[in-house]
């Protein structure tokens, strides 16, 4: 199998890349799940050590210090033709129909990931602050369980998680409970755990 190396490109589909150069949407939404990678200002609202929103963060991004770990755009922004994905944390009332951002920095896929620097939203919370969304805000713009699935069907999902399991996995402060697994032991349990994870969750849609 071949591993990903850094500067590798993102397999990305085709009415997606197209809607990079073009003023018009290829989706209606934009859901993105997962860690600092793609983190857009969650963390500003956590009690967490793990913020970006001061500079030198920002200092080429139009928004300034948004909280994205980054000098400019995170990756998801860069879907030409949506409006950037809001932090889920910043929303107040409706959240936007055009996507939500549920990741927030040093978050993994074991839920004692990040926990050393404080608050962080694991993988099994982001989802279920998406099923939340799903349940109790969607049906409040749409009349009927149909529309509501058609327009997540049509939706883009992004998902980057699992670096910062491997990095609290190699610090030494940090290996308890985690000192049990050798390394080929620890990724069958990220694994595992993922792919339970993408176990799709019941609901009425």
């Amino acid at each position: 199998m071949k591993h990903r190396e850094v500067g590798d490109s993102y397999n990305v589909p085709l009415n997606i890349y197209n809607s990079w150069n073009s003023d018009s949407p290829a989706a209606p939404a934009l859901y993105i799940f997962g860690d600092s990678l793609f983190n857009s200002g969650n963390n500003n609202f956590l009690p967490t050590l793990s913020k970006a929103n001061f500079p030198p963060y920002g200092v080429d991004f139009n928004g300034g210090a948004t909280g994205r770990f980054t000098n400019r755009k995170i990756f998801p922004d860069l879907f030409l033709g949506l409006p950037y994905s809001p932090p889920y944390l910043s929303i107040r009332g409706s959240p936007e129909l055009t996507g939500l951002n549920f990741a927030p920095a040093s978050s993994g896929i074991l839920p004692e990931t990040g926990n050393s620097t404080g608050k962080c939203l694991n993988f099994v919370e982001q989802i279920d602050l998406f099923n939340h969304t799903v349940e109790l805000e969607l049906p409040k713009h749409y009349k009927t369980s149909s529309e509501v699935s058609n327009y997540l069907s049509k939706s883009v999902f992004v998902i980057t998680i699992g670096s910062n399991d491997y990095l609290d996995y190699i610090k030494p402060q940090l290996l308890t409970p985690k000192r049990r697994y050798d390394p080929q032991s620890f990724a069958k349990r990220l694994i595992e755990d993922l792919s339970q994870q993408f176990q799709v969750r019941p609901h009425k849609y």
